[in-house]
């Protein structure tokens, strides 16, 4: 049995954070699989850049489980430029992955480029409230000038306010409602079908996400697979568009190097012989 549990080395860290963690718990049955799977846990969690343990006998039948961690840095400034085909990308951003040592992650980005200006603030609350489920929060604005090739500009803000948890086991669940303000212009270039679409739009769509996580562990993973299947319907909208995702994931190992073979689809549709938006196609 493990009759006590020691976190060492957690200066900014909440140790609640590396509890909630663990699949081993004081008081419970001595498990060496769910051990290593909480280790794997902690290392996944990317705020830490080492983690150690070290079981110690005191009598027969009882052990005690000494956890050090090595906090590191877990913010970071970046910068990217890139040229192609589409034109010149330019972008930066801020990100926190352990803001108030509670594992709360911030994202707040940019993106320019001869096209399209995008900005974006995101918070992610993997335990909000002691709940047990992740609360996700965002705001995003665009631009998108396209009058000169393709006779269009479109302006889009809003925000998105979700949750996740394991519903059954190994099965995640993530709801959210999805709400923006767009205006869409037109010039003498466009063509019929995209002047008709000219106007103001006001959108809210409820989306959902299920994630079939089948690998063995999160950290470095070497075995299972991974299955996601998202949908997002419309609940007051101008149009009727669903959009729909699948994403399969398999690692195999072999001999000492792991393989990865993903593959991923995507499709928006709109009801009867409605176009869909040109904001929103793929």
């Amino acid at each position: 049995y493990l009759t006590q549990v020691n976190v060492f080395g957690n200066n900014i860290t909440e140790e609640r954070v590396i509890r909630d963690n663990l699949e081993v718990d004081e008081g419970d049955p001595f498990n060496e699989l769910l051990l290593i799977k909480s280790i794997n846990n902690l290392r996944g969690l990317n705020i830490f850049g080492k983690v150690e343990y070290k079981l110690e006998t005191v009598e027969k039948n009882k052990k005690i489980l000494n956890i050090n961690v090595e906090e590191k840095p877990t913010g970071e400034i970046f910068a990217s430029a890139g040229t192609g085909t589409t034109g010149t990308t330019f972008g930066g951003g801020v990100k926190e992955n352990n803001f108030l040592g509670k594992n709360i992650s911030l994202d707040t980005n940019l993106r320019l480029n001869d096209e399209t200006i995008k900005g974006a603030f995101s918070i992610v609350n993997p335990n909000w409230n002691y709940s047990e489920k992740t609360l996700i929060a965002s705001i995003e604005s665009s631009v998108t000038d396209r009058l000169t090739d393709y006779g269009y500009e479109t302006g889009k803000t809003g925000f998105t306010l979700g949750s996740a948890w394991e519903q059954y086991d190994d099965v995640v669940f993530s709801p959210k409602i999805r709400s923006f303000y767009e205006k869409l212009d037109t010039n003498q270039s466009a063509t019929a079908n995209l002047k008709k679409q000219e106007g103001e739009y006001f959108d809210t769509s409820f989306a959902y996400g299920l994630d079939l996580d089948k690998r063995n562990q999160r950290f470095q993973t070497s075995s299972g697979y991974r299955s996601r299947f998202n949908q997002s319907i419309p609940l007051i909208s101008e149009d009727t568009a669903f959009f729909n995702s699948y994403e399969f994931t398999t690692f195999s190992q072999i001999s000492d190097m792991v393989t990865r073979l993903s593959i991923q689809g995507s499709a928006i549709n709109a009801i009867g012989d409605e176009d869909v938006r040109i904001s929103k196609r793929l």
